[in-house]
């Protein structure tokens, strides 16, 4: 059973709340002075959900809407929205809000209303229940969905993680579109098996083709011994085909044909291997562009892009900043209790700005927070070219310490797996598109420590 908290000082017979009450959902209406109570009581009995009607709530209504979501910040809310535009703008930016639903109705028009919250609060958990899978199947990773758009790219996943059709995600760099693809991977029936990512991008134009289909022993020089490659690696699971664009000509004719009769010939075999498996394809560029230069074959184009998703840029969705950046907060402060919050004058310029490098820039941008905050230094704007104070340029001393720190470790890693980006991702216990990100920002090329034949 889930608890909904409705805080307001409506009156039930003027504003039936009880009847959004299912088997599943226990509502609960309590005026303000009594809301932050419940929050002593035991864990399971708390609200897992807020409703909060603004015009039942004394001024300062920030302060108050701020002290429940400190108080158990894992609770969704849904922000009942009054006269007072302004105050609704504010807390919508500053706090975690799932909805904002306008309030009050016309009084001819409250039952239907009343059922449309009620609409509401059940998606809420609908999406909730596919997030707790992910949370425990992904780990720590997250996706965030207060934005319409995210909401409606949630709601598709459990349907595709069903299908069997090769799916094709666009979108920006830095989006998550690799979330995505382990989204449908994990909320399937395939979630037990292998999830591979191939992140061609990265791969010598050479060597693409030996790293999806592999080699029999002696195919070659100095092939001593097989390798049976990703596309096997991936046989019952899902694979993840990252910055697709980037597969030589040459290797694409291959894959078309493997994705159309579902077996393949490794180098130097004779007979053809079959194998199962899910193939989701990501890419950063308009594909359609990459056809009409004639530098994607059109039949592979439309193979991969049978069911089509775009994940829309932070840009479009500044409404799940908020989510995001409590997000990555909580990540990476972890116990540390002498990290303040983000105060909300930094939180509103991050509203504003509109993040190039999508989700991984804010990200990154927390983190950069988090640890200048923890060395008493200030956070200037994502993009400001204002000159630092003296705190913030002990803060830049140190980051500067810790990036030439980064910069040593990082190389030492690529010497130590022979520049295998996978095996070196896990060592460093990071994700792989992470480390790439890393070894471009300190301009390291990880072909210079691979072995030469």
């Amino acid at each position: 059973m889930s608890n909904v908290l409705i805080v307001t000082t409506r009156k039930s017979k003027d504003y039936p709340f009880e009847r959004i009450s299912t088997d599943t959902i226990h509502c609960r209406v309590l005026p303000p002075t009594e809301a932050e109570s419940t929050f002593s009581a035991p864990a399971s009995s708390r609200p897992d959900l807020l409703v909060v009607d603004l015009e039942s709530v004394q001024p300062p209504a920030c302060q108050f809407v701020e002290r429940l979501s400190r108080m158990n910040p894992e609770a969704g809310m849904i922000v009942l929205a009054g006269s007072d535009s302004s105050l609704t703008a504010t807390i919508s930016s500053q706090f975690a809000v799932d909805e904002i639903v306008p309030w009050p109705p016309d009084s001819r028009r409250v039952q239907n209303t009343i059922e449309e919250l009620g609409k509401r609060i059940a998606l809420f958990y609908r999406l909730r229940t596919v997030q707790e899978k992910l949370q425990k199947e992904m780990h720590q990773q997250h996706i965030v969905v207060r934005s319409e758009s995210m909401r409606e790219l949630m709601n598709c996943l459990p349907q595709l993680s069903e299908t069997l059709s090769t799916i094709l995600i666009s979108g920006e760099t830095g989006t998550g579109k690799e979330l995505i693809a382990r989204a449908i991977h994990y909320l399937g029936p395939r979630a037990g098996r292998p999830f591979i990512t191939i992140d061609c991008g990265t791969i010598p134009e050479n060597l693409v083709e030996n790293e999806l289909f592999g080699h029999a022993r002696g195919a070659y020089t100095d092939a001593g011994s097989g390798f049976k490659g990703l596309i096997q690696e991936a046989d019952g699971g899902t694979l993840f085909l990252d910055e697709v664009e980037s597969i030589p000509l040459s290797v694409q004719t291959k894959l078309l044909r493997f994705l159309q009769e579902r077996q393949y010939k490794p180098l130097g075999q004779s007979g053809y291997i079959g194998v199962d498996v899910h193939v989701v394809a990501a890419t950063n560029v308009d594909l359609d562009k990459f056809v009409r230069m004639k530098l994607f074959r059109e039949d592979l184009y439309y193979r991969l892009k049978v069911i089509p998703i775009t994940v829309p840029p932070l840009r479009e969705r500044k409404g799940d900043i908020p989510r995001l950046v409590q997000y990555f907060f909580r990540r990476y402060a972890g116990d540390r209790q002498e990290v303040v919050d983000i105060p909300p004058e930094t939180l509103q310029r991050w509203m504003e700005y509109d993040w190039p490098g999508n989700v991984r820039e804010l990200e990154n941008k927390v983190q950069e927070w988090l640890m200048m905050a923890n060395a008493g230094g200030l956070l200037v704007h994502p993009d400001s070219a204002e000159a630092p104070s003296p705190q913030y340029t002990l803060s830049e001393i140190r980051r500067e310490a810790l990036e030439r720190a980064e910069d040593k470790y990082f190389r030492h890693l690529m010497k130590l797996t022979g520049g295998n980006i996978s095996a070196a991702a896990r060592l460093a216990r990071i994700d792989r598109k992470n480390l790439r990100s890393l070894l471009k920002k300190y301009d390291i090329d990880p072909s210079t420590f691979r072995a030469k034949h």
